[in-house]
């Protein structure tokens, strides 16, 4: 048995679904028919012993009724109660037969026997099953025994073509169950399947192949879904990956460069002119200031592209002035505006850092190109019971209307020459969207050239688990 079992192991899942499922099809098919065979066999049997039984009440009300010294003359009332596969004998008091009336089975296959009460028994004569029923008779002038045998060819018959007719049905259920367990195999196997072959085809093609997914509503199809799903996620992380090198390899290319070309000036003959040297060691270390900015902000712009979760929770006022006081600190010579005491006792569904690093980033631009007007203004307010619009306004060099769609873009600069000065990097506004879109919210800019920049980003209101903000 063991042997057996670890043979039907080893073969593929499709077949071994078949053969469990023809397996107990079959058994199930066995088991009905056997209980239908049983059940049938007593009724059939039943319906015999109640028919006996009805002759021998009908004999025994005759003689009941019709009182004679001469049993015999009942004769023609027998013959006419007998059938043909039975015979009806009247046995006097010691057991001895009187007479018999035949119907084609002869008496000699039973052995008379007087009883004194009412008895039914089943026995064989060689190939022939008989049932056989005894009843005392008595009357003023007779006492003796009837006795009713009869041949159960028929019923026998009658089982031998239920028998048939089973096991051909067994056979029919049997090559059914085969069949039956070939479809369910398949309709098993096919997304597993499926499954396996848009592995094999994302060895070989990449991360863009998908699984063809139907909603069926069962396992199997929930499986479809959450790999595609989770390739998805691959694909996105992937994607993520090589926007980073890519984004690396284009940044730090040019800093390297002038680091580069500057190292080879003194290594030649810089290094014996004071003047040369000193220029290549500043020009040097203001890049290298850029290359850690640089990184630092690719390494802000990967973790702004993961999915965030709305179970954090920011209080908006205090982070709000705690940036602000950071950096009128570093850049006293400007005037910071803050009106947002509506949202005193609010908290957005954004993680605390997240919220300061994207305020850090719009206040650095607007302190960057602010020009000769040192005006910043913070202003917020609850939109609904839903989310919050928080706006930072400047009055500064301001961007003009060509360049606004592409502001948020990574790497953009509205001046190349203006932002290099400043020291950006062209990742801040697009670090800033990914942060806030992350958490479902939005970002825009409204700028005019020369009069200034107001960013408003809106974010959702933190609520708790009973829907309380």
């Amino acid at each position: 048995m063991k042997m057996i079992m670890s043979r039907i192991n080893t073969l593929p899942m499709k077949w071994r679904i078949t053969l469990w499922s023809a397996l107990w099809m079959c058994v199930f098919f066995l088991l009905y028919n056997s209980v239908q065979y049983l059940v049938l066999d007593r009724w059939i049997l039943a319906q015999e012993e109640n028919g006996i039984r009805k002759n021998m009440d009908e004999i025994l009300v005759y003689y009941a009724d019709n009182d004679s010294k001469d049993v015999a003359s009942g004769k023609n009332f027998l013959d006419k109660v007998n059938q043909p596969d039975q015979f009806i004998r009247i046995l006097d008091k010691n057991g001895a037969p009187l007479f018999t009336v035949n119907g084609n089975l002869p008496d000699s296959w039973v052995k008379p026997e007087k009883v004194d009460a009412n008895t039914l028994v089943s026995l064989w004569h060689e190939q022939d099953h008989l049932l056989v029923m005894r009843s005392p008779i008595r009357t003023d002038e007779f006492i003796g025994t009837i006795e009713i045998v009869r041949n159960l060819e028929n019923y026998e018959r009658l089982n031998h073509i239920l028998l048939l007719v089973m096991a051909i049905g067994g056979l029919g259920g049997a090559a059914f169950s085969m069949f039956a367990g070939v479809l369910l195999g398949r309709q098993l196997v096919k997304p597993v399947a499926r499954l396996s072959e848009t592995m094999e085809k994302i060895t070989h093609n990449g991360l863009g192949e998908r699984v063809e997914y139907w909603d069926n509503k069962d396992e199997l199809s929930n499986l479809s879904f959450i790999f595609n799903n989770m390739m998805d996620r691959l694909e996105e992380v992937f994607q993520q990956q090589n926007r980073f090198v890519e984004d690396a390899s284009h940044e730090l290319r040019t800093p390297i460069a002038i680091i580069e070309g500057h190292l080879n000036l003194i290594a030649r003959w810089g290094r014996n002119d004071p003047t040369v040297l000193t220029e290549s060691l500043n020009a040097s270390l203001d890049e290298l200031a850029r290359l850690k900015n640089l990184t630092h902000d690719l390494l802000a712009s990967s973790e702004a592209t993961s999915e965030q979760t709305s179970t954090e929770q920011a209080d908006i006022y205090k982070i709000v002035h705690h940036v602000v006081d950071g950096f009128a600190v570093i850049h006293p010579e400007f005037v910071f505006q803050i009106d947002i005491d509506a949202l005193k006792h609010r908290a957005a569904a954004i993680r605390g850092y997240h919220l300061k690093q994207i305020l850090m980033i719009v206040l650095d631009n607007a302190i960057k190109y602010s020009g000769d007007k040192k005006d910043i203004k913070i202003a917020g307010d609850a939109l609904d019971d839903q989310t919050v619009q928080i706006q930072i306004r400047d009055k500064g060099l301001g961007i003009q209307a060509v360049h606004l769609p592409r502001v948020f873009d990574r790497f953009y600069r509205v001046d190349e020459a203006r932002s290099s000065k400043q020291g950006g990097s062209g990742l801040g506004l697009s670090i800033a969207k990914r942060l806030v879109e992350a958490y479902c919210g939005t970002i825009q800019i409204k700028s005019s050239e020369a009069q200034g920049t107001i960013v408003s980003f809106i974010l959702p209101i933190f609520k708790d688990e009973a829907g309380q903000a």
